[in-house]
């Protein structure tokens, strides 16, 4: 698996930037006309080395989620008794989707902002820092504020500490 995470997280995304790289540099075709730091569409398409990637994750993260759902209400069906765990999961599977989609469309309807509006420069500072902070979100809102994770958190780091002091 960690071979796996490397290579789709790290390799093929470097793999995607030199061949965009390599094909659009030498004709400087890379960046747009007006210089700002976003790919060409109108002369080299190399946007596509983008969205491409960026639009598969997306559907293929929509359609786990959508499976992980089928099977868990599936299963919640077949049993007739929902158990507090089960409904649990929901609950947090609701909240995790209220909380994080409004920040990820957000962050993404504001990059279609900067090729709608590329002379907009508070539309690329908002994208920009949004998109900085994103793991932060994923961090606060689906870490720090679970209680489970809190708790074990918690139990790891006490359990430490009575090493270092015992």
């Amino acid at each position: 698996m960690l071979v796996i995470g490397f290579v789709l997280g790290y390799a093929a995304p470097l793999i995607i930037a030199v061949t965009t790289m390599a094909v659009t540099a030498p004709s400087n075709k890379y960046i747009r006309g007006n210089h700002v730091c976003w790919l060409s569409w109108d002369d080299s398409k190399a946007l596509l080395a983008f969205l491409i990637p960026a639009l598969m994750i997306v559907a293929i993260n929509f359609i786990i989620l959508l499976v992980v759902i089928y099977k868990m209400l599936r299963r919640r069906v077949e049993k007739n008794a929902a158990k507090t765990g089960e409904q649990h999961v929901l609950v947090v599977i609701a909240r995790s989707l209220a909380v994080l989609t409004p920040f990820f469309g957000l962050t993404w309807s504001l990059g279609v902002g900067t090729i709608i509006a590329p002379k907009n420069k508070e539309i690329h500072f908002a994208f920009s820092l949004l998109n900085s902070l994103q793991g932060c979100f994923i961090w606060v809102f689906g870490t720090l504020l679970d209680k489970k994770v809190r708790s074990e958190t918690i139990k790891s780091l006490s359990s430490q500490d009575k090493v270092i002091t015992g």
